[in-house]
């Protein structure tokens, strides 16, 4: 008998009396075996209840069961093979398989986290298409998705020599026989061109998912040089697990520019009015709503892409290989429906809603390289703002003009260079709180103060001695050790003296270019991957000495110098506080 919310019942097919059935199955009957089985029916339901049965055709239909609570909606599909004397039933209860569906898409979540924190490839095997699916392939030179176990063997083979060739072979032998669980360590590196990969170590295992579909399961792991501490291939946003900005990135430019990978998409996806939703709801919940977008954009790409955080309240999703634009569309309009959906009850006031916008232009049709492919799907997201938000808009020639009148249009500038105009604003704004209105909380003031500037890291530090007063920005470093390291730095007389001196602000766009004697500290930052910062060193209202430090991850930086202005501003709006706790 089945699992689950699903039901079998065995009928005769003369009288419609129960034959058999699992325990619940009898309970919905009453453990009636006399009765027709169309008497526990509704009347209005009840002759096309019966006509089904009559054609046994083994097609789901709807259909109203009673009980002492009333009638509930069940799906019924009905059987007779071999033309025998019974029909089979299989039914289910519509609430039940709702409830049923949330649990396993809950499961599927948690497995899918706990596979993502291995950055394994894994797939599965279905032996009646002879077919493989393959995820979790950032790290390879292959795309996730459906393909032969031929073409699966290809792939492993495709840098493998002598033996290893016929172990990868014998491999996809187990596989196609299922017989159990099997595993091969080839001596090499079958996915990619890290060099500090040593091994490949391939996995599989037979799996019963019920008494009519079996299949395969396994993944594909790497190992590296126990020399090398084996850095995670990718990295994620700390709060809402997706790919990080310098990684998405990364992965977007290898796709378009170096392996000219046709029909990847790129989609930016920004939240309409989020500065509102922390304004009104506060910055905890605004968190919260990250993650709960994140978790629906990533649920809806799936297998057919990779999604990533690209700023505050701004994701990029690149979509590896969807050549229907009407699949893409469906994808693009569940993200926007189900944010609409999930968000529905919040009122931000002015007939402001919590939604998304989003652009999306594809490789090669609408351009030759990364730059020019994100510069329109960001062109089409500012449309899709300019038309009122919660839409999303596709680059067409016809519709939206050539690459070269969009790249001349000021609409064409990222969300970062039209802020600019508002950097001013946003420091008297804050001045204007702090001198004349209510004033804000220290927390708010660097929140938003990451968020306007796009800052990955923002720490401030408060003496003496030195302790952390506050972290923020779109990769928060959580690392005690490093936060100790630092401390260990400004708290040591001699070591904050060589390295700050009586400097005040300190701008640094490579640390390569750190003197000699900071040797050490620079050794520590690679290790963090933070290869650029900017420091100001200042007073608060009671005489504390504090240390304000804005710094990139994962990439070196050109600091703005347009900026500084407005980065010493803040801090002397700082200064205007007490700062210690």
């Amino acid at each position: 008998m089945k699992s689950g919310p699903f039901h079998e019942i065995m009928i005769s097919k003369e009288n419609h009396q129960i034959f058999s059935a699992d325990a619940e199955g009898y309970s919905i009957f009453k453990s009636d075996t006399l009765t027709a089985i169309e008497g526990y029916v509704t009347d209005d339901v009840k002759k096309s209840f019966i006509k089904n049965l009559e054609l046994a055709n083994d097609t789901w239909f709807p259909t109203k069961i009673v009980d002492e609570e009333g009638w509930h909606l069940y799906y019924v599909k009905a059987s007779n093979k071999n033309d025998s004397d019974m029909i089979k039933l299989v039914l289910v209860n519509i609430a039940d398989l709702m409830d049923n569906y949330e649990m396993v898409k809950r499961q599927n979540c948690a497995y899918k986290a706990q596979l993502d924190l291995f950055e394994d490839i894994f797939f599965e095997y279905n032996p009646v298409k002879d077919t493989i699916n393959i995820f979790n392939t950032e790290m390879a030179e292959f795309d996730a998705g459906i393909y032969s176990l031929s073409d699966f063997e290809e792939l492993l083979i495709k840098r493998a020599k002598g033996r290893q060739r016929s172990s990868i072979k014998s491999f996809i032998g187990q596989i196609k026989s299922k017989t159990g669980r099997s595993s091969v360590r080839i001596d090499s590196n079958l996915i990619n061109d890290d060099i500090n990969v040593v091994y490949t170590l391939l996995e599989e295992a037979f799996v019963f998912y019920d008494k009519e579909t079996e299949g395969v399961v396994g993944h594909i792991h790497l190992g590296h040089n126990k020399m090398k501490t084996a850095a995670a291939s990718i990295k994620h946003d700390s709060l809402t697990g997706l790919v990080d900005k310098t990684d998405i990135i990364r992965i977007a430019r290898e796709r378009i520019d170096e392996r000219r990978l046709r029909g990847t998409t790129l989609a930016i996806i920004d939240i309409d009015y989020f500065k509102s939703v922390n304004d009104i709801y506060g910055h905890q919940y605004g968190d919260e709503v990250l993650k709960k977008i994140a978790d629906i954009i990533s649920s809806e790409v799936g297998n057919d892409g990779i999604a990533g955080r690209f700023g505050g309240d701004e994701f990029l999703v690149v979509f590896y290989h969807l050549t229907e634009e009407e699949e893409l569309r469906a994808k693009l309009k569940n993200i926007k429906n189900l944010v609409r959906v999930t968000f529905a009850d919040k009122n931000l006031g002015e007939d402001k809603t919590l939604s998304v916008s989003i652009g999306a232009a594809t490789f090669p049709n609408d351009a030759d390289s990364y730059d020019d492919l994100f510069m329109l799907a960001d062109y089409c997201l500012y449309t899709a703002k300019d038309k009122g938000r919660n839409r999303y808009v596709f680059y067409t020639l016809e519709k939206h003009g050539t690459l070269e009148s969009i790249r001349n249009s000021r609409k064409s500038a990222r969300k970062i260079n039209e802020r600019d105009l508002s950097y001013g604003d946003f420091i008297v704004k804050m001045f204007d709180m702090t001198l004349h209105g209510n004033g804000s909380t220290l927390e708010h003031m660097l929140d938003e103060f990451a968020e306007i500037f796009d800052f990955q890291h923002l720490t401030l530090f408060v003496g003496q001695p030195f302790y952390l007063r506050y972290s923020t920005g779109s990769s928060v470093e959580r690392n005690q050790e490093a936060r100790d390291f630092m401390l260990g730095v400004l708290n040591s007389d001699s070591t904050r003296e060589k390295y700050l001196g009586h400097q005040n602000f300190i701008v640094m766009n490579r640390i390569e270019n750190l003197p000699p004697y900071a040797q050490s500290v620079k050794n520590f930052l690679k290790e963090l991957e933070i290869y650029s910062y900017v420091l100001l060193r200042f007073n608060d209202k009671d005489g504390k000495d504090c240390i304000l430090i804005i710094s990139s991850v994962g990439k070196n930086v050109q600091w703005n110098q347009m900026h500084f202005k407005y980065y010493r501003a803040f801090t002397d709006l700082l200064g205007l506080y007490s700062l210690s706790q």
